[in-house]
Parts: structure tokens; C-alpha cells; sequence
């Protein structure tokens, strides 16, 4: 599988909300459903060895569809065979990861330029935020609002991710400088899950052509 093609091709950057109504794997067969390219797995509460098995069911349903990135983990990451580990700024440094796991895409979370350039020579792509507040993660950095974190998207080379309480009203603006949009709530716990889904896919998509 072409990890950087299908990185390239991502609209819609889905994680797993462990809150919503749906399952982890009616939320990821939903996803690949929607042709969704890249598929971040989160999960705060459940055993290792649970996240493990979990993890088998989903790599099985991205396979060569969609990339499985792990969030902060990227032990369970080589071992669930994912395609790749998206790491924050209190996990290991992504030039640790380099030396172990050099197969793995690495993603960063970012939330100022600096932080943002500094990883960028080392890693796959980024995400930038929060935008605004979230409802799906607790002690976040301030919001940065959308025209900072445009502001940091333009700079950056390599392809990035808004991330941080987005609603659908945000996905126009934010389009024009990202190459990926992320939103949890507002898709996983709202209406039907396919139907969201496929919004956020297909718009980001056409906002994205229409300005090539």
C-alpha cells in the first residue's frame, strides 16, 4: 500500500470518539463506507489488550483503503501493524519513533509556529489546534481561532490537519489552507453517523478541487 498517496488524498481526517453511541468499528466501517483515507484511532479507557484486539478488527476494515494511525502510541501502533502514530507534544519525540519505527508515518499536534516548524522536518504531517474549544478532550491549549491556524497551515510544506471543535459552517474557510479537516463531535454525535460523514468527505473534497 502507498502510505504517502492515500496521505496525500485525505479530506476528512476521522478519530474514533469512545463517547459516541456507535462503536469503534461501526464508526471506522462508516468511515471507510465514505471513502475516508485516514483513520486515527483514540482510546483512553479500555486495556492494551483491548485497544490490541480492537485495533486487529479495524486494520482489517482500512485495509488498503484507509490509513490506521494510532493515536500517542506507537508501540500498540507496531504491533497492531497501523500504518502509522500520531503523537502530541508530551509523548516521545518523533525523531525517537524515527529510530525504532521508521516504517510508521508520524503525525504531530501542534499549536504554535514554532512547535509546527520544528517538527516538520522530521514527521509525515501535522494537526493544528484547537481552533476552538473541544468537547472531546480535556486540558487543551487555548483556541487558536481559524485565521491563526490558517496562518500556520501556509507556512508549513508538508500536509497539515485543523483540529479542535470544527462544525461544518468552518469547513469553506478552512478548506482553502488545509489539507485535512477534523471534527469529532459534531459528526460522531450528531444525526446520522454515515450521512455526517459523507458531508464532511465530500465538501472538503469540493472545496479543495475548486481551488486548484
Amino acid at each position: 500500500m502507498d502510505k504517502s498517496n492515500l496521505l496525500n488524498k485525505a479530506n476528512y481526517y476521522f478519530i474514533t470518539d469512545s463517547e459516541s453511541n456507535f462503536s469503534m468499528i461501526e464508526q471506522v466501517q462508516k468511515a471507510v463506507e465514505n471513502d475516508v483515507k485516514i483513520i486515527q484511532y483514540r482510546e483512553k479507557n479500555k486495556s492494551d489488550r483491548e485497544k490490541y484486539k480492537e485495533l486487529e478488527k479495524i486494520k482489517e476494515i482500512c485495509e488498503e483503503k484507509a490509513l490506521l494511525i494510532v493515536n500517542d502510541r506507537a508501540d500498540l501502533a507496531l504491533a497492531a501493524d497501523a500504518d502509522g502514530v500520531h503523537l502530541g507534544q508530551d509523548d516521545l519525540p518523533p525523531a525517537k519513533v524515527v529510530d525504532f519505527a521508521k516504517d510508521l508515518l508520524i503525525g504531530v499536534s501542534t499549536h504554535e509556529l514554532d512547535q509546527a516548524k520544528a517538527a516538520e522536518r522530521l514527521v509525515d504531517y501535522l494537526a493544528v489546534g484547537p481552533i476552538f474549544k473541544t468537547k472531546t478532550k480535556e486540558d487543551t491549549d487555548p483556541e487558536l481561532g481559524i485565521e491563526r491556524a490558517k496562518e500556520i497551515s501556509e507556512i508549513i510544506d508538508i500536509p497539515t490537519a485543523a483540529i479542535g471543535g470544527v462544525k461544518e459552517e468552518d469547513i469553506e474557510v478552512l478548506a482553502e489552507s488545509f489539507d485535512m479537516i477534523c471534527a469529532i463531535s459534531s459528526v460522531t454525535r450528531e444525526g446520522s453517523l454515515s450521512e455526517r460523514i459523507s458531508y464532511f468527505e465530500e465538501k472538503i473534497d469540493e472545496v479543495k478541487r475548486r481551488k486548484k
